[in-house]
């Protein structure tokens, strides 16, 4: 299916979340569903919860792929799709592969003509699993070649709002720093289109600090703390006004504040439908990871995100 949106499904409730957003998104897109149920194999000591509290202790000897445990979450994930989405296509399918699901959903994702998008759950950050359920969302937002959106169980429904005139429109949350305008150019496309997509408005979010050496300088001169927010909200208005000429139906509020980036957007997140946060490809000597904000909105923000990866 070239094309498509992809979504992976577990068995868990946050999967199941990520299969109700992913279908409105193929909506959206209008184009098919794909949902993919990958098992690591072999099922690693770290699943081992989730293989016993989905009553298939006895698939982890069996191949994934055949497995009528998993055949059955996938036929009524595709069903649920279908019933509240008529006309939408729908495809299901195991997805067998040897190693860590991470790795086989990546290898998807990589092949040429195939995702546009690749859904997933997630659990975000808690005391028990914030950890162990990253062994395979957070490796594949970090290294996939598409974006990738996480959905959590309870933030999901506002991601899964009905589009255009169906109810007021709701907001997307778009974090950018106007200095690394140019690389970032792929989130930008990617928030504008949505929210075009969605018809509802986009937030562009820039967090910033004063640099070590204005300490001293404020305190001589406590205007002067005003006068680099005043620049910063021209720059930043300067690197978004291409896109809103290109994008003239959405409706666009820039802010610049002052704070953390991935304190600030995890804050403005409650308000929003969908979060979108850039990710750098740059390949690095221990292999590609998250950055820190990303890594904290993924973490902390209770909406779905985007990580749009880009130069």
């Amino acid at each position: 299916m070239p094309g498509n949106v992809t979504v992976g499904l577990n068995g868990s409730p946050e999967s199941f979340a990520a299969v109700r957003w992913a279908a409105q998104e193929a909506v959206l897109r209008e184009v098919a569903l794909r949902i993919i149920h990958i098992q690591d194999w072999p099922v690693p000591p770290g699943h081992v919860e989730h293989v016993v509290s989905s009553s298939a202790a006895t698939a982890a000897h069996t191949e994934p792929g055949r497995s009528p445990k998993y055949e059955d979450l996938l036929a009524r994930a595709a069903a649920e799709a279908e019933q509240a989405h008529p006309g939408l296509s729908v495809g299901a399918e195991n997805v067998t592969g040897v190693g860590l699901a991470s790795k086989v959903l990546l290898a998807e994702a990589e092949t040429p003509g195939g995702m546009d998008l690749l859904v997933l759950g997630s659990q975000g950050l808690n005391r028990l699993t914030g950890f162990v359920i990253g062994t395979t969302s957070l490796p594949v937002a970090a290294a996939s070649p598409c974006p990738v959106v996480l959905v959590r169980n309870g933030g999901a429904d506002r991601g899964e709002r009905p589009h255009r005139s169906e109810q007021p429109a709701g907001q997307l949350l778009l974090g950018i720093d106007p200095r690394e305008a140019e690389s970032e150019a792929p989130v930008l496309d990617f928030g504008f289109t949505e929210a075009a997509r969605r018809s509802c408005g986009l937030q562009i979010l820039h967090a910033w600090s004063f640099p070590p050496m204005y300490a001293y300088a404020q305190a001589a001169d406590p205007g002067l703390g005003n006068e680099l927010a005043a620049e910063i909200e021209t720059n930043l208005e300067r690197v978004v006004d291409p896109w809103k000429r290109r994008f003239p139906g959405v409706t666009v509020r820039t802010t610049a504040v002052a704070g953390a980036p991935g304190a600030e957007l995890v804050y403005a997140s409650p308000d929003a439908d969908l979060v979108v946060v850039g990710r750098r490809e740059r390949a690095r000597p221990v292999g590609p990871r998250l950055g820190h904000v990303a890594h904290a909105v993924i973490h902390h923000a209770t909406s779905p995100v985007a990580v749009v990866p880009h130069p």
